[in-house]
């Protein structure tokens, strides 16, 4: 956790980017939009075949969220520990490299609504593409309990939506040497609290 004396959380909170109370939020939809993109200018100008946005598009114009998630977890396992060792902030890592995998393909026609709580491990999204809505729950597997949270945590804010299917996506920071990506990659859809959730798992 943050402390306050912490020079970096200072300058921030004195340049008004974050919230001076707990918990430490970005401090407006400007910032919560050009900070992201800023962090993973790099990775999106890496990402090629795979963030072509027509790949992921249906007959009806639609955007297929579950191939392109699907997608990512295949880029994830081949890039990502490559990827983040070159995080100086290595646990926002997966965040960002999926944000990034996310935004080469929206922008082809659609928008990220990001609300990211600094410093618990978790990122919510609002993509809208064609007339469409989809929430993504990100969120770190630091302890057991993490998908059981998570999974409160999107039922939560599907409810503040009026939405009632979302993707709960979880990322192992443990490295594949100790969990290996052939049981670390996973694909399960639930129903939790009246919610169609699709757990997503790498």
């Amino acid at each position: 956790m943050f402390d306050n004396y912490d020079d970096s959380l200072l300058y921030c909170r004195d340049l008004g980017i974050i919230s001076e109370t707990k918990p430490i939020r970005i401090a407006n939809e400007i910032y919560r939009e050009i900070i992201p993109r800023v962090l993973n200018r790099n990775l999106q100008d890496s990402i090629e075949e795979e963030g072509e946005t027509k790949w992921y598009i249906k007959s009806n114009g639609k955007l297929d969220m579950d191939k392109l998630l699907k997608a990512f977890q295949e880029f994830y396992s081949e890039n990502s520990e490559v990827w983040l060792e070159r995080f100086d902030y290595k646990e926002a890592g997966p965040h960002l490299l999926l944000m990034a995998f996310l935004q080469r393909v929206i922008n082809g026609g659609g928008r990220i609504n990001r609300e990211m709580a600094v410093g618990t491990g978790r990122t919510d999204l609002l993509i809208e593409f064609n007339g469409d809505k989809f929430v993504l729950e990100l969120k770190l597997k630091r302890m057991p309990s993490a998908r059981q949270k998570g999974l409160d945590q999107i039922s939560r804010y599907l409810d503040t939506l009026g939405m009632t299917k979302g993707y709960l996506i979880l990322f192992e920071i443990k490295p594949s040497s100790i969990i290996p990506w052939e049981t670390r990659v996973k694909w399960e859809d639930i129903s939790h609290q009246n919610k169609n959730i699709t757990i997503v798992e790498m």
